[in-house]
């Protein structure tokens, strides 16, 4: 189950200069989510730029922090097994791809991932709230380079803060497993049904994997909700249950839900259209569809984490944790 069939030959005696084709072109899905997905990759690079201009390219000072031996080991393990998880991952896509002869929905949201984190310090945008490990790879944010940006700087940006983008694939993976051993086992289920068991499914799973990629040293989470809605409330590797919401809500069930609604020999929403495009542009507008997607995905990810720092309260952090000072 990866929701992607063959693309299909565009109609036989329609040159591409038929204006009727063309209009056609505009009003398919792909048509939207590749230019939503171009244009973020061309905000990418303005940002990027300037921050590489500004001076930002480089890691934060040091000098202010302290970090266990025991955490600095297992920080080590964790770039370790974030960078292999990365490359199979990227593997399991390339060979995927290859197998059926186009792109597939997991290697579109795996590129689209890889092309999303550049948004993440809007997380923080009115409180710290998403700690990156300082003793992890890092730079100087970019967020003061990002359009409306008002977060706290000093501020870094962390190797394993970043590459869990990606490596959240896993999580897509698993979830369309679950979806395929209950369409299996469950035939008579409704789509409707297996969506929902699914979700609810990687409601349980979801903070299990994230929970020990924190344990690792990938991240933490500098505040708790209110109503003991926050698991491990106080210690530095705390996880609010809108983490959880906003991961399932935003990075699985619109991928999954694509999947499991199109119907057999069918293409999923995003790639919708991509048949009236010259063949040598279907790879480019699946990929840059996969980045619309996923940029879409990850900004609701972030409204929901930055809404929610506004009704959170600021716990104690390890200063390897906390935000750099001056």
């Amino acid at each position: 189950m990866d929701g992607t069939s063959a693309p299909t030959t565009p109609a036989v005696g329609r040159p591409d200069s038929d204006p009727t084709l063309t209009v056609s072109i505009w009003r398919r899905p792909l048509t939207y989510w590749a230019g939503f997905g171009l244009a973020c990759l061309l905000l990418q690079i303005v940002v990027y730029t300037r921050w590489i201009a500004g001076g930002g390219a480089h890691a934060h000072p040091a000098r202010d922090y302290a970090i266990p031996r025991t955490m600095a080991i297992t920080t080590h393990v964790g770039q370790g097994a974030a960078g292999l998880l990365f490359l199979l991952l990227g593997a399991l896509v390339w060979r995927e791809c290859h197998a059926k002869g186009h792109i597939t929905l997991k290697a579109a949201v795996f590129t689209g991932f890889c092309f999303s984190f550049w948004s993440n310090p809007y997380v923080s945008q009115f409180h710290y709230a998403a700690a990156n490990n300082r003793f992890d790879l890092n730079v100087e944010t970019w967020g003061p380079y990002l359009p409306g940006w008002r977060g706290d700087t000093p501020a870094v940006e962390s190797f394993l803060m970043e590459v869990a983008y990606p490596v959240m694939l896993l999580w897509l993976v698993i979830a369309l497993t679950i979806a395929r051993l209950l369409t299996d086992r469950r035939p008579h289920w409704g789509r409707g049904r297996v969506l929902a068991a699914t979700t609810l499914a990687m409601l349980v799973c979801e903070p299990l994997l994230t929970h020990s990629y924190q344990r690792l040293g990938g991240f933490a989470y500098p505040r708790a909700l209110p109503g003991h809605l926050t698991f491990f409330e106080g210690q530095w590797y705390q996880l609010p249950l809108t983490s959880t919401l906003a991961v399932v809500g935003f990075f699985i069930v619109p991928p999954l839900a694509m999947v499991l609604y199109t119907r057999t020999g069918h293409e999923v929403h995003i790639f919708r259209g991509g048949e009236l495009l010259p063949p040598r542009l279907h790879p480019w507008g699946r990929l840059s569809a996969g980045i619309g997607l996923m940029n879409a995905c990850t900004m609701g990810f972030q409204v929901t984490m930055a809404l929610a720092s506004l009704v959170s309260h600021p716990i104690d952090l390890p200063s390897w944790l906390d935000r750099p000072t001056l």
